[in-house]
């Protein structure tokens, strides 16, 4: 299925809000739309997350350690570490949840 991130983005009725482009194995891929607010401290004991910024830029707190991402550079939050997105961030991030999918049936 040929498709368009810019054209799902287009699509987001809202900042932060998520859209699964698809399922691989037991991750879900996403795409997002980062707006100016920050998302406040969070953690997922479940399952791993890739974060990739396509387009802008991701300020990024994991475990105490700031750092800003820029489009093409990425980052993996292993399961359990605490993280947040301080105020700032903008453009589409590609978010992928290890662990969040639904397996494949045999």
């Amino acid at each position: 299925m040929k498709a368009s991130i810019a054209g799902v983005v287009a699509s987001l009725p809202e900042i932060w809000r998520s859209r699964v482009l698809g399922t691989v194995g037991n991750a879900n891929i996403k795409v997002i739309k980062m707006g100016g607010e920050g998302i406040p401290p969070e953690v997922h004991d479940d399952f791993d997350e890739l974060l990739l910024v396509l387009d802008g830029e991701l300020p990024l707190v994991v475990e105490g350690e700031q750092f800003t991402l820029k489009a093409g550079e990425y980052y993996f939050v292993p399961k359990g570490a605490w993280h947040s997105v301080p105020a700032r961030s903008f453009g589409v991030l590609l978010l992928v949840d290890v662990g969040q999918g639904k397996p494949a049936a045999p």
